[in-house]
């Protein structure tokens, strides 16, 4: 008794030390480890091998679950053999390909205790350690050995690296806006990344990696960064009681070292990552010290405050209006040489109790395209005199002013971000023209400068469209679609960089057959045209997805297209114009048809 009595004496002892080391802990350090960013749980681990597999059931079971890259891919490794999972490196960039995996014997194999599998599948890229999707299209075209031990087959000779199918790769992460700042004027720019969902707790810190690593090849000479080489966090990503993130900076320098721009930038970029994934709210520090002087918690209103309206207000950035011109402004439609607004809900029609809608410009008597600018201010019209096409330019509601701009041909006009510019295709090739003017009411577009180089060799171009945030570019030319960088110096010249063609492939399985294209999102682009059985697709801009889009009612070839975020994707077919509702609407996959289109009508949203 007098043991048990001692023992529990000593417990007691023990529970008022650990008491009184918990009451030093001072009441200052309000900071919480996150656990969650508003996002599903993660996903479960693929299963292991099943009792008995046989070679091709290992191999295709090592592929499926190389998508998952927790414990550096613990769940492929058990497929291999104990040598093989020792000496494997996992950490060459992932290979992305099809969903279709061809696993055969090859030839030879089956000799006793081993086998050989061969596996083939259409290449899609790679991603890389930045988590930035790198299109690399070919064959993947490898061979495993495995060996018998005991009645149990495993891998024991394997390339390095993973290869990881486009669906498993799409399960096991989630597309992430990096955001930079563009290379002139320093307006923001995002750039998707693919971040693994696992382990959860340490998504701010991973998405904050992404950024330290700078813009990807795509944006070089568009975007940069202000956060110098080197920066990284000088501890973890915390949430305090009221759900401020908590981030410290460091390798950056002194902050009284860095002017008022540069602070204001990395600002800009760190708040807006973090908002993607749902830190809304974020005290800034660097080695421990504000990096804005009376402003240690920053929303992203605050990084956002100092833009021009015409940048605030784009609806790519995380606090997106929800009111405002660039939001409430309807899509035009130009249809029998006029120029119209659509309504709000283009499948409603005009009220018939109501007079017919006015044009929305005059001074053009056969309209054959047209875009608003982003603000919904202005139009600028393609209109047919005689054989000759014009580009003219007007505020809403006036006549228009004719430019100098004429050719046989020329695309629907597209709008920069700023509303500063027109760009569209002359006669096969890329303009770009200025607006001024003396008087803003009377808005007057001269042609300037734009070097294309990069295009040569792709022949002549049908469509142009800027992307929202105007530092790319989707030409339509041969049936594809053709990325380009859009690099702007500082006296105000712009000219192509890098130069790409978007999803090509083998004939099913490429973007092809394009007529028209247009931006939904900045990183997604949806396709119209004429290839069979894939009248309208939807693409990334990186080019890792590619979906087919709903066809009930749609009578191909698919003529024009216009998208625009949380608005109805509008298309024109032979039976005339068609609306499909925003996702997540009813009815979101069937073609609605608009009253007052025609088989020959174009329409577009604002930019």
């Amino acid at each position: 008794m007098s043991r048990h009595r001692a023992l529990l004496a000593a417990l007691l002892g023990l529970v008022a030390l650990l008491l009184a080391g918990c009451a030093t802990v001072p009441g200052s350090s309000d900071v919480t480890v996150l656990r969650r960013v508003g996002d599903p749980a993660e996903p479960s681990a693929p299963p292991g091998p099943a009792r008995g597999a046989q070679p091709l059931e290992i191999v295709r079971g090592w592929i499926l679950a190389s998508g998952a890259t927790a414990e550096r891919h613990s769940a492929a490794r058990a497929f291999l053999s104990p040598p093989a999972a020792g000496s494997w490196d996992d950490g060459s960039s992932p290979t992305v390909v099809d969903d279709r995996v061809d696993t055969v014997f090859s030839p030879g194999s089956g000799q006793s205790g081993t086998a050989s599998v061969r596996v083939r599948a259409d290449k899609l890229g790679t991603l890389r350690p930045d988590g930035a999707f790198v299109p690399d299209p070919g064959t993947v075209d490898v061979t495993v050995g495995l060996t018998e031990n005991n009645g149990v087959w495993r891998i024991s000779a394997l390339p390095p690296g993973t290869i990881v199918r486009h669906s498993d790769l799409r399960a096991n992460t989630r597309p992430v806006r990096i955001w930079f700042s563009a290379a002139v004027g320093g307006a923001p720019v995002g750039e998707t990344r693919y971040l693994a969902t696992s382990p959860v707790r340490s998504v701010p810190a991973r998405v904050l990696d992404e950024l330290f690593s700078g813009p990807s090849d795509d944006l070089r000479g568009a975007a940069l960064s202000a956060l110098p080489a080197g920066a990284l966090l000088r501890s973890a990503v915390g949430t305090t009681t009221d759900g401020v993130a908590t981030v410290d900076l460091t390798h950056i320098g002194p902050v009284d070292a860095l002017d008022a721009g540069r602070r204001a930038e990395i600002a800009q970029q760190v708040v807006l990552t973090l908002a993607g994934v749902g830190l809304d709210r974020v005290r800034l520090t660097v080695d421990g010290t504000p990096l804005l002087d009376g402003r240690p918690q920053l929303g992203v209103d605050d990084v956002l405050a100092g833009l021009p309206p015409a940048v605030r207000d784009r609806q790519d950035l995380p606090s997106a209006p929800a009111s405002g011109d660039a939001a409430t402004s309807s899509a035009l439609l130009v249809t029998g040489g006029r120029v119209r607004a659509i309504p709000q809900d283009p499948t409603l029609g005009p009220d018939p109790g109501r007079p017919a809608a006015p044009d929305l410009v005059t001074g053009v008597d056969d309209a054959r395209s047209a875009a608003a600018s982003p603000d919904g201010r202005d139009v600028a019209v393609v209109g047919l005199e005689g054989a000759t096409m014009r580009l003219s330019v007007g505020r809403v509601g006036a006549a228009v002013s004719p430019t100098p701009i004429t050719g046989t041909t020329i695309t629907r006009p597209s709008w920069t971000p700023d509303g500063a510019e027109v760009w569209t295709v002359v006669d096969g090739r890329p303009l770009r023209a200025v607006r001024g003017g003396p008087s803003p009411d009377a808005p007057v577009l001269a042609p300037v400068g734009l070097d294309t180089t990069p295009l040569a060799g792709l022949g002549a171009l049908t469509g142009l469209r800027l992307s929202p945030d105007g530092t790319r570019v989707a030409l339509v030319a041969g049936g594809h679609v053709v990325l380009a960088t859009v690099l702007r110096d500082a006296g105000g010249g712009a000219r192509l960089g890098a130069v790409r063609v978007l999803r090509p492939g083998p004939a099913g399985k490429a973007l092809e057959g394009v007529v028209d294209v247009t931006w939904s999102q900045t990183d997604r682009l949806v396709a119209v045209g004429s290839a069979a059985g894939h009248p309208v697709q939807r693409a990334s801009a990186d080019g890792l997805d590619l979906d087919d889009g709903p066809t009930t009612n749609l009578t191909p070839p698919v003529t024009a297209v216009a998208a625009a975020p949380n608005r109805p994707t509008l298309v024109v077919d032979q039976g005339g114009l068609w609306a499909l509702p925003a996702d997540g609407s009813d009815g979101g996959d069937v073609w609605r048809s608009v009253p007052g289109g025609s088989n020959s009508s174009v329409p577009a949203y604002p930019g």
